[in-house]
């Protein structure tokens, strides 16, 4: 009697355990959570589960400047409805509390590809900086090239930029940020070129 009231309970739990694993299965898709869903910009996604993430290394861009079109027209053709990868490094979230990830599909960085063509910068932000050789590189190629933003006469040059060391951020000289710039943290940049081969990335501010 105790042999079939044990043989029943353990039907009954691997019934159980079935009909959770196919609730899950017809309910929560596995694969529905790393599949792109929208394309926000050219550096931000939100995927099927409502996640919103957000490009480690890379400034694409906004939607009052030159190239953001173009630039989200790739990002969408790169991403769009597939399924991706998401790789993190140290910082995981951002202020506005998005995902910070480098986005693979395939064997296509999309954060690099993205610069590849001109149509992003090189953002990058400590402790995140695992692949800034890698995105500096792609950057230098798309320079060199002068596609995209990089095919825009920059409309004031400077006699020296100021770089800050921690940010990775360089600045004209009177820009408030500049400064405001601890001088342990300063380098002097004597062109744009220089700083940008420096893997360092423009003020979003002064725009150098």
């Amino acid at each position: 009697m105790k042999r079939q009231l044990l043989k029943s309970n353990w039907i009954i739990y691997i019934i159980f355990i079935l009909a959770i694993g196919l609730a899950v299965l017809l309910f929560y898709p596995k694969d529905e959570g790393w599949k792109v869903k929208t394309i926000i910009d050219g550096d931000t996604i939100v995927l099927g589960n409502g996640e919103e993430i957000r490009y480690i290394g890379i400034d694409t861009p906004e939607k009052s400047d030159p190239y953001f079109e173009e630039a989200k027209e790739l990002n969408t053709k790169l991403v769009e409805g597939k399924r991706v990868s998401l790789e993190y490094d140290l910082e995981t979230k951002d202020g506005y509390f998005r995902t910070l990830a480098y986005v693979w599909v395939g064997n296509v960085l999309v954060n690099a590809e993205l610069t590849k063509q001109g149509l992003a910068c090189v953002y990058s932000s400590r402790p995140n900086l695992r692949y800034v050789d890698y995105l500096c590189s792609a950057q230098r190629q798309a320079r060199n090239a002068k596609i995209g933003i990089w095919s825009i006469p920059v409309a004031e040059k400077e006699e020296h930029y100021l770089g800050n060391k921690y940010s990775l951020r360089f600045h004209r000289p009177d820009c408030e940020y500049a400064l405001q710039m601890a001088d342990k943290n300063k380098i002097v940049f004597k062109t744009r070129d220089e700083a940008l081969d420096s893997c360092y990335s423009p003020c979003r501010a002064c725009k150098p």
